[in-house]
């Protein structure tokens, strides 16, 4: 994102409506996008994918988070540019 002239802060503290702290891997704070990174490796099992569905839920509540853009690792590696055009289009 860097080197397309995109400058999100990275892990960013958000807070959910019940004071929960989560760390997103970016975030576009001025615009209230956030963008989530999806490694396979971390997200392999039933436990992992449940833990990621109530995370999903409770950043799409956060104040201040307009929206979210989750990418597969192997899109942000294999189809950057479809990734950053993604990116661009939610910032307007």
């Amino acid at each position: 994102m860097y080197d397309a002239g995109l400058r999100p802060e990275t892990q960013a503290e958000v807070r959910t409506v019940h004071g929960r702290v989560l760390r997103v891997d970016f975030l576009f704070r001025a615009q209230g996008v956030a963008v989530e990174i999806e490694g396979y490796a971390y997200h392999g099992s039933r436990e992992d994918h449940r833990r990621d569905v109530a995370r999903f839920n409770d950043l799409q509540q956060c104040p201040g988070i307009r929206g979210i853009l989750r990418f597969s690792a192997e899109e942000v590696f294999h189809s950057p540019e479809r990734m950053l055009a993604t990116i661009r289009r939610t910032l307007g």
